[in-house]
This record gives C-alpha cells, structure tokens and sequence, in this order.
C-alpha cells in the first residue's frame, strides 16, 4: 500500500509541476535577427573607403514576423574579413553605423592598427558604449519607420603585398532580438 502512495504521490508532483510551468500558447516568443551587410572595395590606395545600405525589410525573418512584431533590441556586432589582397593592412580602420538618412551616427568603432587576415577565421567583435547601444536601440524602438541603415568602413594608409591595387571583401553583421506577440 505504501507503494502505491508514494506512486500516487510522485504522479502527482509530476501533473502539478506540468501545469505549472507548461508554456503559454499566448506568451511572447523571442528570434534573433541576423542583419549583414556587404562592404566590398577594389582600388589603389592609399584609403579604403566603402558604404553600403541595408534595411531591416531586406531580411525574411523580420518580414515574415513584420506584422506581429513589438520590439526588436540590439544584442552584438562583428565585423568580417572575407577575403583580401595579399598581405592587407593599414592604419585606423574605422566602422560607423549611420540611421537611413546617412547623416545622424549611431555608432563608430576604431582600430588602430589593422590587418585584414586577422579577421578571416577570428571576427572581431565591435564593442559599443551603453551610451551606442541606447542610441540603437532608441533607433530601433521605431521600427516600422526607422528600418533602414548605412554601414561604413574606412582604412587609411592602406598597403598590400601585391602592389599598387588592392581589394577588400569584408562584412558587417548585426544580432538583433525580435519580440513576437503569438499570433491569435
């Protein structure tokens, strides 16, 4: 008899603790947003300087979310090397991260001494201010009006070991958080 209760018992742990903390069909749900941007630069030097749009409709997992979005918040940034001349290097890269428009700064990130290989296999991480990220985040709070952006890079003094021309293909990604409201 004791057996039996303490089956009992244990089946009913096991049913209250199910309800309990079963999910909510109608709690929000969280997706990260992948957002990149290509910055590719072919030329002589003796700087780099690339720019290139991106908006956040330019992305399926925001379109297909679009409609039952409440908020989308900043997480991280990395810049990419994904391919580059011989022996790539220059002085102060420089990455900024514009609103739509281009001209209002949302962010700007340096490196003082740069060599392009070192971020082929390693991304280097691009570490904001909360001063930056309250300004992303600020921007991206209006989503529905404020999705478009403009990523910039710049290098100078640029020097490669294969001459005078150089090229750089390079991307800039960023991880956002999505907070979807359940579709009814």
């Amino acid at each position: 008899m004791k057996n039996i209760y303490k089956i009992l018992f244990g089946l009913l742990i096991i049913s209250s603790s199910l309800i309990i903390y079963s999910c909510n069909p109608f709690d929000d749900f969280y997706l990260t947003l992948v957002m990149d941007t290509e910055l590719n630069a072919f030329g002589a030097g003796p700087n780099i300087n690339i720019s290139s749009d991106f908006c956040l409709t330019d992305f399926s997992d925001y379109n297909d979310n679009s409609d039952n979005l409440e908020e989308i918040r900043y997480i991280s940034a990395a810049y990419f090397t994904t391919s580059s001349s011989n022996g790539l290097r220059g002085e102060n890269l420089r990455l900024r991260l514009y609103e739509g428009d281009g001209a209002t700064l949302l962010f700007e990130f340096n490196v003082p001494n740069f060599v392009a290989d070192n971020y082929i296999d390693k991304p280097l991480k691009i570490d904001l201010t909360p001063e930056q990220i309250n300004n992303l985040n600020q921007y991206l709070a209006n989503f529905r009006t404020n999705n478009c952006f403009k990523a910039e890079l710049t290098v100078s003094n640029v020097t490669d070991n294969d001459g005078l021309f150089f090229q750089l293909n390079a991307k800039m990604e960023f991880l956002t958080e999505l907070k979807v409201k359940p579709k009814i």
